[in-house]
């Protein structure tokens, strides 16, 4: 017997398989699309009413502010309140004054001046400690001297 030459027959897609798959593949991948912004928009849509929830209760704040105020400063309210109690109102003692002279001088009580010089130098000395705690102690020309 003679033997034949027989071909294996091999699978080749056909045109209409493949324009199956194109056509499901156009109709998902929208419709993918179109879920995930709608995901996306829905999230967003979230976030505007709770910043809306947020304004509206800022603005009702604000209003309920004003009106306090409002009636706080109303003229009658006030010249009634001076009326009844009067300003109170008294010059700072001599301890509690200063003057400056024409030429840049200060002139005050001797206690105001002592309590301001310690207060500087308390100061001067607080900002050297912090210097020489942070950077360390350097010397030489190009850190200067302590």
């Amino acid at each position: 017997m003679a033997k034949r030459n027989r071909r294996r027959k091999t699978f080749h897609l056909k045109a209409a398989s493949f324009g199956i798959a194109a056509m499901i593949a156009l109709i998902i991948l929208p419709w993918i699309g179109y879920c995930l912004l709608n995901l996306s928009s829905d999230q967003v849509a979230a976030q505007i009413r709770l910043l809306e929830i947020e304004r509206r209760s800022l603005d009702e704040s604000l209003r309920r502010q004003v009106a306090e105020w409002n009636q706080l400063t109303d003229p009658k309210r006030l010249d009634e309140a001076v009326a009844a109690r009067g300003l109170q109102m008294a010059y700072a003692p001599p301890s509690r004054s200063a003057r400056v002279a024409a030429n840049g001088a200060l002139n005050m009580a001797p206690e105001v001046a002592q309590a301001l010089q310690a207060s500087l130098a308390r100061a001067a000395g607080e900002e050297m400690a912090a210097q020489a705690a942070g950077a360390g102690v350097r010397r030489g020309k190009r850190y200067g001297r302590l």
